[in-house]
């Protein structure tokens, strides 16, 4: 249930993010007596104000809410290590019904059942060479999970760097206006260039803050279910072949 609640909770992030950058937030200021009532522009028209780098910073996004939303659908314990499939195949394996469990529904969409398959085809091999063969196998498994989490890293990394561009070419723009105005009277000159800064800014922050969570939650659940995974593998290994019931 916790891990439930877990996923739940990134992917509702993940939804927040992109409703940040795409709601548009209209903010009015209230009408003050005896002047023109101003209205504030919008956080999509500040957005889409960042031009370019505000595009890629929106693509970079979409890029983490899919990688993020992949992991949260793939790194189940279902698709790992389901529950009671150990059990299932040490009642298989003592009752020697090896094409039950080569045949198990549902066993070989998971690591562990991978893992069973490989242990039931090769059962007449040395157990040392079996034994390499099912470790290299558990290693290939969680590495390729913990390597479709890397992109999350590669988001949480790049994003705040486009920001922090965004945010030298918005200063450039400030100080350009000023060159070209010859006065530092009039704080609209360097209004839009500052704006544009601070939002690149602020958008690279927004995507990288929940992706580096992400990365590291799903890096921990991954070596969690990497311990679990092992844990049950070496326990099959040694009932099946270390103590004679082959």
């Amino acid at each position: 249930m916790i891990s439930v609640k877990m996923k739940a909770l990134l992917t509702a992030l993940f939804l927040v993010l992109v409703l940040i950058e795409l709601c548009p937030f209209a903010a009015a200021q209230p009408d003050t007596p005896g002047a023109e009532s101003q209205v504030q522009p919008s956080l999509w028209d500040k957005v889409k104000a960042t031009g370019l780098t505000g595009w890629i910073l929106f693509f970079v996004s979409i890029c983490g809410l899919a990688f993020g939303l992949e992991r949260a659908f793939n790194l189940r314990r279902e698709r790992i290590v389901p529950y009671n499939l150990a059990r299932t195949a040490d009642e298989l394996w003592n009752k020697h019904e090896y094409d039950k469990l080569l045949e198990t529904p549902g066993a070989h969409d998971s690591a562990l059942g991978r893992i069973i398959r490989t242990m039931v085809k090769n059962r007449k091999m040395p157990v040392s060479d079996l034994s390499a063969m099912v470790g290299d196998l558990s290693s290939r498994e969680m590495k390729m999970h913990l390597q479709r989490a890397y992109p999350l890293a590669i988001v949480a990394t790049v994003s705040p760097l486009l920001g922090l561009m965004g945010t030298v070419f918005g200063m450039i723009g400030a100080f350009d206006a000023v060159a070209h105005a010859k006065t530092l009277g009039d704080p609209s000159i360097m209004a839009g260039s500052i704006s544009y800064a601070l939002m690149t800014t602020a958008i690279g922050l927004v995507i990288a803050v929940p992706s580096l969570a992400a990365y590291h939650f799903f890096r921990i659940r991954t070596n969690l279910l990497a311990l679990t995974l092992e844990e049950q593998v070496n326990g099959m290994m040694v009932k099946w072949f270390l103590n004679g019931e082959q």
